[in-house]
């Protein structure tokens, strides 16, 4: 990892770069604050959060701008019209105008699929693979609803809640058409506007209510009811560390997990 040299450049260059929050251009597969296995950024398109952008240069150099140090991957030169993708494990790379790849971070050992995403700290973190997903089990949860347990106790970005973050009653996670939320019933639905409910947790008949929902450092997303108890739960993943739950705009909700690499 090579750091910006000059503070004064990077300040200058990040006041430069925020005015084209306006205008962003990403990948169109997904949220302007992360690609995933399979999406690609294109030459001067950019991921962007508040005071943050993450941009794959005309020169070939993949950068960080934010209030920190930043962020270069030091590859000027390297080939024209670069672009960014993430691989089947893990890696971030850089590849030039053939395909070549002329830069990479390293490779996880599980095959599956991933996302680099600009967190709202301003840092960039690679996730995966991916755990769960809304879609791997029909309409509604076949995970069981498990007895009371005790749990320790809102999401900093609108399609993101991270480990130890929580969702409340009525707050939604929402991308495009799609919002994942808890309902008053204790229900955590993920709906698209001109649809209506395309997946939900099997908790509508129980008498719960102002529940909310937490994913902890095992990837493990619960329902929680007001008698602070786990009404219903995803399975966890073995390791512990930061996972995080993302809406999608192409219909799904998904746990990635554990961080493998942040800049």
């Amino acid at each position: 990892m090579a750091l910006i040299p000059s503070t004064l450049l990077l300040s200058t260059l990040l006041s430069l770069l925020l005015l084209l929050l306006h205008f962003p251009s990403h990948s169109n597969a997904n949220e302007g604050n992360l690609i995933v296995t399979g999406d690609v950024l294109q030459t001067d398109s950019q991921l962007t959060v508040r005071n943050a952008v993450f941009v794959i240069q005309d020169d070939c150099n993949l950068v960080l701008y934010n209030k920190g140090a930043g962020f270069v991957s030091g590859t000027s030169g390297l080939g024209p019209n670069c672009t960014a993708t993430i691989s089947e494990y893990g890696e971030l790379q850089i590849k030039n105008n053939v395909g070549s790849i002329v830069w990479s971070t390293p490779a996880s050992k599980q095959r599956g699929e991933y996302a680099a995403i600009l967190q709202p700290d301003g840092q960039v973190g690679i996730y995966g693979p991916s755990l769960w997903n809304t879609r791997q089990i029909g309409r509604y949860s076949v995970d069981n609803t498990v007895g009371e347990k005790d749990i320790n106790k809102g999401s900093s970005t609108p399609n993101l809640l991270f480990s130890s973050e929580v969702l409340n009653e009525k707050s939604k996670l929402a991308s495009r058409d799609y919002t994942l939320e808890v309902t008053e019933k204790c229900v955590l639905e993920f709906t698209k506007a001109s649809v209506g409910v395309l997946w939900a947790s099997p908790t509508k008949l129980r008498d719960y209510q102002h529940c909310f929902i937490r994913l902890n450092h095992h990837g493990q997303l619960a329902l929680v009811n007001d008698y602070n108890r786990i009404v219903w739960e995803t399975k966890p993943a073995y390791d512990d560390g930061v996972y995080v739950l993302v809406v999608k705009i192409n219909g799904e909700a998904v746990i990635y997990g554990k961080r493998i690499w942040s800049t």
